[in-house]
């Protein structure tokens, strides 16, 4: 993975919001109190969801803010902590940055990172690639100035159409989303993923061996092999959302014991009415019939509560882990994976 500069850094590609670093003027409150030492974090940098996300000078709701993020501001991510004077007891985390600490709720864990593109695609080739940048602009041409009706975030997968030279003179894929594929975004922004990413992990376990497990109390995700966990993470699963006529609707996800049974990369998922439009979502593996499924997530970073419509939100390495892990095997040449047997996928155990 190739590492960048500060300076490099703040020459970001076009889309991607500068970092601002600001020095803030230490309270007396912030001078007596120790600030604790952070831990490293997965991700070098952080995207801020929404606007006004408050910056602190102390990893507390208590403490004095230093200034407020503007929505998809990038900032430095210096290490994180738990702590206990968080807004909520179920994510006490902390993002340590230049000028203070936010709560980790609304910012997303990303990169930036750019890459060599390819410069052509073989006839009937399906390929898929992951931005590697906070956001980028999907834009109507591959030109910098034509409209661009669409951001794409960190971690979202798309598959690559064309490759094109740009009015820029630099290489554009024109990109789908399983529905729309009109756009094009810079190609340096964008990964080519290759087979090895599409390994199945475990491929010798038996079949009957491997379990997953959601724990809806808790909020974790558990991957077992015979007796033994192989792999934990937190997790965002269904809740109740209030409708466009004022009513609470339901959107738990369905206990019970069910079982994988169609894989894909990437999809587009949105409602109806449309509250939300959501492209490029990675690693989808649905293990029932209503639609609900295992995948990554980039609108939040708040796991640990019920918040979805149903599916099991993870972070997207957490949630390509899944994919890779589970069966049906889902080969990169294929946009969608069936299994005709269901009780052929790997076991989902929701309590």
């Amino acid at each position: 993975m190739r590492m960048i500069s500060r300076r490099t850094f703040l020459k970001l590609a076009p889309g991607v919001a500068p970092l601002v670093f600001i020095l803030p003027a230490r309270s007396a409150q912030a001078q007596i109190t120790a600030e604790p030492k952070p831990k490293p974090t997965r991700r070098p940098f952080g995207r801020a969801i929404v606007g006004g996300i408050r910056v602190r000078e102390l990893p507390s709701v208590k403490a004095p803010v230093v200034r407020q993020l503007q929505r998809n501001e990038v900032i430095p991510v210096l290490g994180q902590v738990e702590s206990e004077e968080s807004p909520t007891n179920y994510n006490k985390i902390w993002y340590k940055t230049s000028d203070g600490w936010v709560h980790s709720a609304q910012v997303q864990p990303c990169e930036n990172t750019l890459n060599t593109p390819i410069t052509q695609i073989e006839k009937d080739a399906l390929v898929w690639a992951e931005l590697t940048v906070p956001l980028s602009r999907a834009r109507v041409q591959p030109n910098p100035e034509a409209r661009a009706p669409w951001t794409h975030y960190f971690g979202t997968i798309f598959q690559v159409l064309e490759v094109r030279e740009g009015t820029d003179k630099k290489l554009w894929y024109r990109i789908s989303d399983g529905i729309l594929s009109t756009l094009w975004v810079t190609a340096e922004h964008l990964r080519i993923l290759p087979p090895e990413e599409f390994a199945p992990i475990s491929p010798n376990v038996p079949p009957e061996a491997k379990r997953l497990e959601v724990d809806l109390k808790a909020q974790r995700v558990y991957a077992y092999e015979g007796d033994r966990k192989v792999f934990e993470a937190r997790c965002a699963t269904g809740a109740s959302f209030r409708q466009p006529d004022g009513t609470l609707r339901s959107f738990h996800t369905t206990r019970g014991n069910h079982h994988i049974y169609v894989k894909t990369p990437s999809q587009r998922m949105f409602n109806e009415p449309r509250t939300y439009d959501l492209p490029g979502i990675p690693w989808v593996a649905y293990f029932t019939s209503s639609g609900i499924a295992f995948h990554g997530t980039y609108w939040h970073n708040d796991y640990g509560k019920p918040r979805s419509h149903g599916c099991v939100n993870l972070l997207p390495e957490d949630a390509q882990w899944v994919y890779r892990w589970s069966l049906p095997v889902a080969p990169p040449d294929q946009r969608w994976t069936r299994l005709r047997d269901r009780k052929q996928g790997t076991l989902v155990r929701v309590f």
